[in-house]
This record gives structure tokens, C-alpha cells and sequence, in this order.
């Protein structure tokens, strides 16, 4: 469960530090713990990739 959401969390820190993992966390609405506990079903990957595109 979450691996995919963790991958994301990861990808943004990796790119933007941790600034960026946080603002993904408030855009989510999800910490990365909760991220990793979290279903990787289609509606919350949807939730992260849109907010990605914002940090973009």
C-alpha cells in the first residue's frame, strides 16, 4: 500500500527539497507517513499528480 504515493513524496523532495515535500503534504492534504499507509487506488494518485502539476 502507498508505494506509489511514497514515490512521490520522493520524487519532490529529491527535485525541490524538503520545502517542496511540504507544500505537497498541504496540497495532498497528506503527510508522507500517511502517503505510505495510504491506497495507491486511482483517486488519490489523480490528487498527487494535480498537485505536482501546481509545484510545477
Amino acid at each position: 500500500m502507498g508505494a506509489k504515493l511514497e514515490e512521490y513524496f520522493v520524487k519532490v523532495k529529491a527535485e525541490g527539497g524538503l520545502n517542496a515535500q511540504m507544500k505537497l503534504a498541504m496540497l495532498t492534504k497528506m503527510s508522507p507517513a500517511k502517503a505510505k499507509e495510504a491506497p495507491d487506488n486511482e483517486a488519490n494518485i489523480r490528487i498527487f499528480e494535480e498537485a505536482i502539476k501546481k509545484l510545477s
